[in-house]
């Protein structure tokens, strides 16, 4: 396995493995000379390993962040179909041309609706479908 390879805790957990065994070395033997192999087998990879915990965790975002990155993502999916289907969507037909479930593309349609980006119809046969007016307009003037 190389340097790069092994995670922060593989670094912590051995760091500290060696720096005990040689630290009890030197609580039963009283010579110095176990405590520089302590520090620098021991000690310094145990504190790299935690450098390196601690960088990946600043890097990975919070659930919070990535969900509203997700949701963005999927509303940016949901917009482009739009414009590409002239305005109108169901949330099959969401679920049908993005990466989208039925259930997600339900409650991202759901909320663009609520917030005004969206129109929300039930047709009288219960379909339920989503126009986007600025996207009408664009093929209306074709």
């Amino acid at each position: 396995m190389g340097k790069h390879s092994s995670s922060g805790w593989d670094s912590v957990i051995t760091g500290f493995v060696i720096a005990s065994v040689f630290g009890f070395i030197y609580l039963r033997s009283g010579s110095w000379v176990w405590l520089f192999p302590a520090m620098f087998g021991g000690v310094l990879p145990m504190l790299e390993g935690i450098r390196r915990v601690l960088a990946e965790q600043r890097r990975r975002p919070s659930p919070r962040v990535a969900e509203k990155q997700r949701t963005e993502e999927m509303e940016r999916e949901i917009l482009r179909l739009a414009r590409d289907r002239g305005g109108v969507l169901t949330p099959g037909l969401v679920a049908l041309e993005t990466s989208l479930s039925i259930s997600d593309a339900e409650r991202v349609l759901d909320g663009m609706a609520s917030r005004g980006y969206a129109g929300m119809e039930v047709r009288d046969n219960g379909r339920i479908e989503y126009e986007f007016a600025e996207f009408r307009r664009e093929i209306e003037k074709r």
